[in-house]
């Protein structure tokens, strides 16, 4: 099934952009795209512009300070080609192609990703944003309900709007939580004063992960000994050990599973 942004986003009215169609050639003369990236952006088949949300479109109130200039917040749809799960690397490339904080809302046949980065002020070029962070949580199924709570969370009238700073910063924390659906079984929620802990673990498991992963491939390199791949396996070990614990202190946390089974 495809996803009902609207239905999931629930901004106002105003924000909506009626889906107008970003076409490459305008991202790739705005982004100066070498040939690389530019085959990159082939793997999706089209772009929209879906919303934005600003002072205008939904009384949110820009951020504008020494580290921020955020006026701001785009939407975007994206529609990969065929069945191309280049989600990440088409989405880190889109993110860069504006001067906005972006949304992308990404779908790849039946599954979607939801990517968002935050931008702030470039300390080398006057008047230039840079992308800081970025957050996705992957392709899923929308109609899996282990992630109704986390599509739930993303309703405008459930998020901070103090000014588009806390919008969008309530927003990725709600994805980065979202990577932790999988192994935990569940969208993780807590009490307010420990979602700080809650995010700060989920980010060290993600980590703790990564480095597992990494050491899996370098593991599976034609030139490894067998000493080295004895001395990687139980690397490996350890980090998956490193992992469950951090796993275990993020269902301590959590509100749905406080017994910390």
């Amino acid at each position: 099934m495809s996803a009902r942004w609207e239905d999931i986003l629930r901004l106002p009215e105003a924000a909506y952009a009626g889906g107008r169609r970003v076409p490459k050639t305008v991202l790739t003369s705005r982004a100066m795209l070498t040939r690389h990236e530019q085959r990159t952006l082939d793997k999706m088949s089209r772009l929209e512009h879906f919303a934005t949300v600003a002072k205008g479109t939904a009384q949110v109130l820009p951020r504008v300070d020494e580290e921020y200039d955020i006026q701001s917040v785009i939407f975007l749809r994206c529609e990969m080609k065929g069945d191309s799960q280049a989600v990440a690397e088409v989405a880190r490339l889109l993110h860069g192609c504006f001067p906005n904080p972006t949304v992308i809302l990404q779908e790849a046949g039946d599954s979607v990703s939801i990517s968002v980065a935050l931008t702030r002020k470039s300390h080398a070029e006057r008047g230039a944003t840079v992308v800081y962070d970025v957050e996705s949580t992957g392709l899923f199924n929308p109609g899996d309900r282990r992630y109704e709570p986390f599509l739930d969370s993303l309703a405008f009238e459930r998020l901070p709007q103090d000014d588009l700073l806390s919008y969008l910063g309530a927003i990725a924390s709600c994805v980065r939580l979202s990577q932790a659906i999988v192994p935990l079984g569940f969208y993780p929620a807590c009490a307010p004063q420990d979602r700080d802990r809650l995010l700060r673990l989920v980010a060290e498991y993600r980590r703790q992960q990564a480095e597992v992963d990494a050491l899996a491939t370098e593991r599976r390199g034609k030139d490894v000994s067998p000493n080295e791949s004895a001395r990687i396996r139980m690397d490996i070990r350890k980090k998956e050990q490193m992992s469950a614990g951090t796993l275990t202190d993020i269902k301590c946390i959590c509100v749905q599973r406080g017994d910390c089974q």
